[in-house]
């Protein structure tokens, strides 16, 4: 993925940092760009689809003044969180796994089972509801839970997913 600043994609400034001399100037560039944030890629992201703050709220199911205090940067979701709202964009695997990063968290790692059916997921555009009918019928940890017709979050924890993530 690119950043804002320059064009500057992630594996190109790998390869600066790697063919430094210095510490310095490995971080040369840090010196002048801003470091990435949840919140700005999610606004970046939905931008980029063509998605109002309205329309993921709808896509989502999440509370509308915890969504705003999601993109105004005054919470950093946890694990399932971020995945719900990446089905909703829709993301690609490398935009969850940002979006899973920039929250702090794990990326989708496939050799952990709910993080592979998840990626299948993605891969084969599966909404959020059908990714989460995908988890429930794999025996996995749903995003959330349905109690009726009132969809309710599944509990994030320690904001990393299921305990086996822990």
């Amino acid at each position: 993925m690119q950043s804002r600043e320059g064009g500057l994609t992630t594996s190109k400034l790998l390869t600066m940092i790697r063919g430094a001399d210095t510490f310095e100037e490995a971080t040369a560039y840090h010196r002048s760009a801003k470091e990435p944030v949840f919140s700005d890629a999610l606004y970046d992201l939905m931008q980029q689809k063509g998605l109002s703050a309205r329309d993921m709220i709808l896509r989502s199911g999440i509370e509308r003044s915890y969504f705003y205090h999601i993109l105004s940067g005054g919470k950093t979701p946890g694990r399932n969180m971020v995945l719900r709202i990446g089905f909703c964009l829709p993301c690609t695997l490398p935009e969850m796994n940002q979006l899973l990063r920039l929250a702090g968290l794990s990326g989708l790692y496939a050799r952990i089972r709910r993080d592979a059916a998840l990626i299948f997921a993605i891969q084969h555009r599966y909404t959020m509801e059908q990714a989460n009918d995908l988890l429930l019928q794999a025996g996995e940890e749903p995003m959330y839970k349905k109690d009726g017709d009132t969809e309710k979050q599944a509990p994030e924890g320690d904001g990393k997913g299921s305990e086996r993530h822990a």
